[in-house]
């Protein structure tokens, strides 16, 4: 015999247990009835979910995230790869007096 009656279509409510929560269901209708405090179990339950899916998120970010790029300016001196690839490094000397050819 069921507990409770459904307010709705006055129907006995089936209890049924989902992770640890009591719910009563109209078979009829398909109207939820719940216990106090059991609404706070379930957004319990997907307030952990969502702090755990979150969490995984950003160990995926972190993991998968572009390396960060650089620009290099190509009119740089001291940069020593800009002088493997153009030649020779000048004297200070030297580039004070490229100023005026």
């Amino acid at each position: 015999m069921p507990l409770l009656i459904c307010p709705n279509c006055q129907t006995g409510m089936n209890e049924i247990q989902r992770n640890g929560v009591h719910i009563d269901v109209c078979p009829k209708c398909r109207g939820v009835w719940l216990d106090g405090g059991e609404m706070e179990k379930l957004l319990g339950q997907v307030r952990q979910y969502e702090q755990e899916y979150e969490a995984e998120l950003e160990r995926y970010r972190q993991q998968y995230a572009p390396p960060p790029t650089y620009h290099r300016n190509p009119y740089d001196t001291d940069d020593d790869e800009y002088y493997k690839r153009h030649g020779k490094k000048k004297s200070k000397l030297g580039r004070l007096f490229d100023l005026f050819d």
